[in-house]
């Protein structure tokens, strides 16, 4: 089954969750108290040339760092940070795991990824756990408390355009797949009304899909009592009104 292009739609409605770099610009800070951050990381120069950096900015105050999970949780529920900068790559838990565990320990502190690589993988597991930004090491200082603030005044950033659009569209397969699945259809069910919406006959289905005319029949049924319709402009009808096709 050939995956459709996310409708301009569905990708506004999940990519407006994320910023990206380029919507980060004309980010403010309110004025007020200073953003209290924890740095989470196994590099001591990591650790330490992040508060050094942040701290030349009056409205960051780095008020700790931590250099496993076992430290990151203490301190995230002493010190109750804004924000945990956590590096993905930390030990031999990795970042996502103790994110999981910080957002589930300390929900009001807001957590931010730090990667050093574009592993699609590692970027879509951080957005399905719910992390509030997913920040690439390559970016600059001045980006990175650009998104701090963003994640600070409720947004959720991604540190790259194009990893919002990859984004964008690996939810909206995982979103037609979960579709499907409520609805009690196969993959052979959905391609059945591809090809009926395109005009094919039994006969001509059949030989696509290597039946004979009476499987066909027979399967069309199954998708006419799944779809709750009687027939096959019905069945066309329903899965492109609920996105099926």
């Amino acid at each position: 089954m050939v995956a459709r292009r996310p409708s301009k739609a569905w990708r506004s409605k999940v990519a407006a969750q994320y910023l990206d770099q380029e919507r980060l610009g004309d980010m403010e800070m309110p004025e007020g108290a200073p953003i209290r951050v924890l740095v989470v990381g196994d590099h001591v120069l990591l650790r330490q040339g992040i508060r050094v950096l942040l701290n030349e900015e009056q409205d960051f105050e780095v008020v700790g760092e931590a250099d496993n999970e076992k430290v990151a949780v203490a301190l995230t529920t002493e010190l109750k940070p804004d924000i945990v900068l956590v590096d993905i790559a930390l030990g031999t838990c990795g970042g996502l795991d103790v994110a999981k565990q910080l957002l589930r320990t300390s929900p009001e502190t807001r957590l931010v990824l730090f990667a050093g690589s574009n592993d699609e993988q590692l970027l879509f597991d951080a957005v399905r756990i719910g992390v509030h930004g997913y920040l690439q090491k390559t970016l600059s200082i001045e980006d990175l408390r650009r998104a701090l603030r963003a994640v600070k005044c409720g947004e959720r950033v991604l540190g790259e355009t194009q990893a919002v659009t990859q984004v964008v569209i690996e939810f909206h397969r995982l979103a037609n797949e979960q579709n499907r699945l409520n609805w009690g259809l196969s993959t052979t069910h959905i391609e059945l009304v591809r090809l009926a919406a395109q005009g094919r006959t039994n006969k001509e289905i059949g030989k696509h899909m290597y039946w004979s005319e009476v499987q066909v029949k027979r399967k069309m049924q199954e998708v006419y009592r799944k779809l709750q319709v009687t027939d096959r402009a019905q069945a066309v009808a329903q899965a492109m009104r609920h996105g099926l096709i």
